[in-house]
């Protein structure tokens, strides 16, 4: 269904940062519904943490953004993988800890939880880590993940912008072009 919906188009997959940026993130969930229907727990793992640092990048750029009233003005280099502005991980946890965006104790948690993954990811074979020990870790992403969005959704407001179903189908095209797998 997904690769249905996919625009073959041309031209390249989005017109800015900050589209990229959240049209990636609704595809990486899409990804993550599909590992979690598979079985994919290795897979799952890294989605989670993909999403949590996504959500973790925006909540920090929402609360260190300037301010003009209502209007903020967001700091690109929270959504951009380039060598001069890229932000690490780890850097964004303790970011979103020292402007309050999550506390001591959450912060703790994804630090392990980070630790956790680079074990499996990286020393899995050598590791003392089973393939039962994930789905757990699994069920402390996804609570912090519907924190996070609940966070995100206390922050944001809806401006009033067009919600009909040809942009809805539109931004779904868009969604899907993330998601294009080789022929």
């Amino acid at each position: 269904m997904l690769d249905a919906m996919a625009d073959q188009s041309p031209e390249g997959l989005y017109d800015n940062f900050f589209e990229n940026f959240t049209h990636s993130v609704a595809a990486t969930r899409l990804l993550l519904g599909e590992a979690q229907r598979s079985g994919g727990f290795i897979e799952g793992l890294i989605l989670y943490a993909a999403i949590v640092d996504a959500l973790l990048r925006n909540l920090v750029a929402l609360e260190t953004a300037p301010r003009d009233g209502y209007k903020r003005t967001l700091d690109g280099h929270y959504f951009v993988h380039d060598k001069s502005k890229w932000l690490t991980e780890r850097r964004i946890y303790a970011e979103a800890r020292d402007c309050m965006v999550i506390d001591d104790a959450l912060f703790l948690e994804l630090e392990d939880l980070y630790r956790f993954r680079n074990t499996v990811v990286h020393r899995f074979i050598i590791s003392q880590v089973a393939y039962s020990d994930i789905a757990p870790k699994l069920d402390q992403y996804n609570a912090i993940m519907e924190r996070l969005l609940a966070q995100l959704a206390a922050v944001e407001q809806p401006d009033g912008e067009d919600k009909s179903p040809e942009r809805t189908e539109a931004m779904r095209r868009r969604v899907a072009r993330k998601l294009r797998r080789p022929n």
